[in-house]
C-alpha cells in the first residue's frame, strides 16, 4: 500500500499556569460599579434591561464557564455586590466560591491520523486536530494501526445489526453518528457511550464517529473540552464530513457521502462494508480539569448572621461559543457566539434587582427581617449543576444545610413571560408552598401563574433539594431559540421580567417574615407511577408555548390525525399541554381507541385534529 502524503505530527505544549483574565476582569469591576451607580432603588425595568444588556453582550463571550467571559461575569456581579454593601459568603471572605469540574480532555504530546490505501487524489492537505478530526474524551492515548470497516450505525440491537457479514475484530470500526430517521426506536442506542463499549465489546482496535450529513446533529467535531463520558474506552475519534467522504466512497465529494448517508437513514441498507484503507494515529490526551466560580453574598437583617437565611439564586453562565454545554444550533452556528439573553442573563438580572431593592429598603429603615438573604449566581449549570453542587457538598461539612438555608428560590430562563404565563416549579417540596403562594397571587398583577409540584428540575435546585432545602424554581417556558445564538436581548420581554421579579420580591418577603421556616418533603423521585395504556406515535421536546413534535411515526395515531415534524402542542383532550408532565398527565387519563380532540400551532396558525390513540 502507498502511504499518503496525509501526515501531522503535532506536539503540543501547554503553560504550567492557567491564562488569567487581569484585564477583562478589571474592565468588568468599572462597569459593575456603573451598573449600580445608575440603578434606582425601586425595582425598575430599565434596571433590568441594564444588567441583561451588558452580561449578554459580545464582550462577555457567553459566558462559559473557566471561560473569559464567566470570568468578567461574575467580576461584574460580586462587583455590584460589594457595592451594595453585601457580606461576602464565597471562599474565605471573598464574593467568590471557586471549584474544579471535568472539562473533557486535553492533546499532550503527539497526535496524528495518517491514511495508507484508496484515498482519492483529490482530497489535498494536511490532516489536522482540531481541524479535520478530533481525539474524544473516551479516547486511551497511544499507537493504533489497524485495516478499517464501515459499521452504518453501529447499532446490534433487536432485530437490527449493522455488524453483521463483517469481522470488527482488530479493526478500526467507522459508524455513522445518531439513528436511521426510519427507526426511532433505536435513539437508546445512539449516545457515543454505547456505541463505542459495543465496538469494544466486538474486540474493535479503535472506532471513529461521522456525522455523514446528518441534518440532525450539530457539529462534526466535539469541542476539546466536551466531557463525553466517563473512563476511557478504546481509541475513539470524530472526523469532519471532508475528510469521511473519501474514506467511506472513494471520491472527494459531500453529495456521495450525502447519498450514502441517506441509504442508511432510510433504511434501505444496514449492514456495513470492508474498507480499501488501513488506518494508523497517534493519540495523546490526558484528562482536562479547570476552575469555575459562584458568586455569593449575603444581606445581614440584623447586626450579625442569622442563624437562617433564605436563598435566591441564578445561574450566570452559559454555552461561550457552543463549547460549554450543549448547543442546539447546527452546522457553522453551532460554534458561534451564545448570548444568552434569557438563559440566563435575565434570571441573574432578577436577583441583581432583588439585592439591589433589598439593601435599599435596609437602609431607608423599612425593612424587617426575620431571616437573612442569601443572593447566589451559580457557574457550572449547563455543564452538569457543578457549581451549585461543589457548594452544597462543602457546605454540608459543616452539618445540616437545612434550616441554615431555610428555602431555596432559583431564577431560570425569566424573561420571556407569555400568554401562558409563569411556571413556579417544585412546589412538592414542602407543604408551605401553595399557601404562600396563594397570599401572593392577586387577579389584578396581571400574570397568570401555573405551579408544578415535581422538585426534581434539570437545575439548580437539584443539589439544594437533595440536601434537604425545600425549593422553588420560576420559569417562563422554553422556546425555539433556546441554547442557540438567537437567545438575544431583543426577544426578552422586559415588562414580564419586572413581574416576574415583584413576584419574587413578594415570595422572599414572605419568607423572610415566617414564624418558622418552610417544612422539608421528601418525594420519592422512583415512586411507582402509573403508565399511560396509550401510545401517540411522537417524539417531542420543549418549544415555544407548549411542546414541539420532533418525530411522527409512520402508520402512528399521531401519522392518522395529521400531526406533522415541527407542530407546537398546545391541547389534548381540551387541557393545556405546558410541559412534558402536563402531557403524561393527560395521557394516563385518555383509552385506547377512544377519539379526542388535540390542538396544534403550526406556522401562525392554531389548528385542531381528532386523534385515536393506540394502546401501548
Amino acid at each position: 500500500m502507498k502511504l499518503l502524503s496525509l501526515f501531522l505530527a503535532c506536539l503540543i505544549a501547554f503553560p504550567a499556569a492557567a491564562e488569567t483574565f487581569e484585564k477583562a476582569e478589571r474592565i468588568a469591576r468599572k462597569q459593575g460599579k456603573r451598573a449600580l451607580k445608575q440603578s434606582a432603588s425601586g425595582l425598575s425595568e430599565n434596571d433590568l434591561r441594564t444588567y441583561v444588556t451588558r452580561l449578554a453582550s459580545a464582550q462577555y463571550e457567553g459566558r462559559g464557564t473557566g471561560d473569559k467571559g464567566e470570568r468578567m461575569a461574575t467580576s461584574y456581579l460580586a462587583t455590584f455586590f460589594r457595592g451594595l454593601g453585601l457580606a461576602p459568603e464565597g471562599t474565605a471572605t471573598s464574593f467568590f466560591h471557586t471549584f474544579d469540574f471535568a472539562a473533557g480532555m486535553r492533546m499532550e504530546g503527539i497526535n496524528n491520523l495518517s491514511f495508507a490505501g484508496k484515498i482519492p487524489e483529490g482530497f489535498k492537505g494536511i490532516i489536522t486536530p482540531g481541524k479535520d478530526y478530533q481525539p474524544l474524551s473516551i479516547s486511551t492515548s497511544g499507537e493504533t494501526k489497524a485495516e478499517a470497516v464501515f459499521a452504518g450505525f453501529g447499532i446490534a440491537a433487536g432485530n437490527y445489526d449493522s455488524f453483521a457479514g463483517i469481522d470488527p475484530k482488530d479493526r478500526w470500526v467507522v459508524v455513522l453518528r445518531g439513528v436511521p430517521a426510519s427507526r426511532p426506536e433505536l435513539r437508546g442506542s445512539a449516545p457515543l457511550l454505547v456505541k463505542a463499549n459495543l465496538a469494544k465489546e466486538k474486540g474493535a482496535a479503535g472506532i471513529i464517529f461521522v456525522k455523514g450529513t446528518n441534518e440532525e446533529i450539530s457539529t462534526e467535531l466535539f469541542p476539546l473540552s466536551q466531557e463525553i463520558g466517563g473512563a476511557p474506552i478504546l481509541p475513539a475519534l470524530c472526523i469532519t464530513d471532508r475528510l469521511a467522504a473519501p474514506l467511506l466512497t472513494g471520491k472527494d465529494d459531500r453529495a456521495a457521502l450525502k447519498e450514502l448517508f441517506r441509504s442508511y437513514s432510510d433504511g434501505e441498507k444496514v449492514r456495513g462494508f470492508a474498507l480499501e484503507s488501513s488506518i494508523s494515529t497517534r493519540i495523546g490526551i490526558v484528562k482536562n480539569r479547570e476552575k469555575g466560580r459562584n458568586v455569593i453574598a449575603r444581606l445581614v437583617s440584623g447586626s450579625k448572621p442569622a442563624a437562617e437565611a433564605i436563598m435566591i439564586g441564578a445561574h450566570i453562565d452559559h454555552l461561550g461559543y457552543g463549547n460549554r454545554g450543549g448547543t442546539r444550533a447546527k452546522g457553522e452556528e453551532a460554534e458561534a457566539l451564545h448570548y444568552g439573553a434569557d438563559d440566563n442573563a435575565s434570571g441573574v438580572a432578577a436577583m441583581m434587582e432583588l439585592a439591589q431593592y433589598f439593601t435599599s429598603q435596609k437602609a431607608k429603615g423599612t425593612l424587617t427581617l426575620k431571616r437573612d438573604l442569601i443572593f447566589a449566581g451559580w457557574s457550572g449549570e449547563e455543564m452538569g449543576l457543578f457549581g451549585s453542587t461543589a457548594y452544597v457538598e462543602e457546605g454540608k461539612r459543616q452539618g445540616s444545610l437545612y434550616p441554615r438555608i431555610a428555602a431555596y428560590l432559583n431564577l431560570d430562563m425569566v424573561g420571556r413571560l407569555r400568554e401562558q404565563g409563569l411556571s413556579v416549579q417544585g412546589t412538592g417540596s414542602s407543604g408551605e408552598w401553595d399557601d404562600l403562594l396563594d397570599k401572593i397571587e392577586t387577579p389584578d398583577d396581571g400574570m397568570n401563574v401555573q405551579r408544578s409540584s415535581s422538585p426534581f428540575l434539570p437545575t439548580d435546585t437539584t443539589p439544594l433539594y437533595n440536601a434537604g432545602v425545600p425549593i422553588l424554581s420560576l420559569f417562563t417556558g422554553l422556546h425555539d431559540d433556546y441554547h442557540t445564538p438567537r437567545d438575544t436581548i431583543e426577544t426578552l420581554n422586559f415588562p414580564g421580567l419586572l413581574k416576574v421579579t415583584s413576584y419574587v420580591k413578594d415570595m422572599a418577603l414572605q419568607l423572610t417574615t415566617l414564624p418558622k421556616p418552610p417544612g422539608y418533603i421528601k418525594v420519592e423521585r422512583n415512586a411507582r407511577r402509573p403508565t399511560p395504556r396509550v401510545l401517540l406515535g411522537i417524539r417531542f421536546e420543549g418549544g415555544e408555548n407548549g411542546l414541539r413534535v420532533t418525530n411522527v411515526q409512520e402508520e402512528s395515531a399521531a401519522s392518522r390525525s395529521g400531526l406533522r415534524e415541527g407542530d407546537i402542542l398546545r391541547k389534548l383532550d381540551g387541557k393545556n399541554i405546558d410541559g412534558r408532565e402536563a402531557l403524561v398527565s393527560i395521557l394516563l387519563q385518555l383509552e385506547p381507541g377512544q377519539t379526542y380532540p388535540i390542538q396544534v400551532g403550526r406556522g401562525r396558525e392554531d389548528i385542531t385534529f381528532q386523534i385515536t390513540p393506540d394502546e401501548r
